[in-house]
């Protein structure tokens, strides 16, 4: 009797984890899909512009990543995954960024789509 108590609790504990990681897992993905769907332009009271030099040995890491670094994105995973979903291939050439933007129009400046590209030839 007292195996089959303490089996029900053990079960019982498992399947509650479980639901407790499938409501994490959950609520982790929403929040990176609306980072990746839901970007609001900066408000930054003192915006800042760069020129930024793209060159034909970037890859879309380093990339994310120096503009992480630099502040005019906030995760470089998310930018990633938009280069991929709008599917935008990057053109080599100096262009001019706000730390203002969202990624999707960063994305459209250097991939050319914007009308406020510096290409170098």
């Amino acid at each position: 009797m007292k195996t089959r108590i303490f089996g029900l609790i053990v079960r019982i504990a498992v399947l509650a984890a479980l639901v407790s990681c499938m409501c994490l897992l959950a609520v982790r993905a929403y929040g990176f899909g609306k980072a990746v769907f839901d970007e609001r332009e900066g408000t930054a009271k003192k915006p800042r512009s760069v020129l930024f030099v793209l060159k034909e040995e970037n890859t879309i890491s380093q990339v994310a990543d120096v503009l992480e670094e630099e502040g005019f994105i906030d995760d470089s995973l998310v930018f990633i995954v938009q280069k991929y979903f709008y599917n935008s291939e990057l053109v080599p050439g100096e262009y001019r960024l706000n730390t203002n933007m969202t990624g999707k129009m960063i994305l459209d400046i250097l991939s050319g789509a914007a009308v406020e590209t510096e290409e170098s030839s």
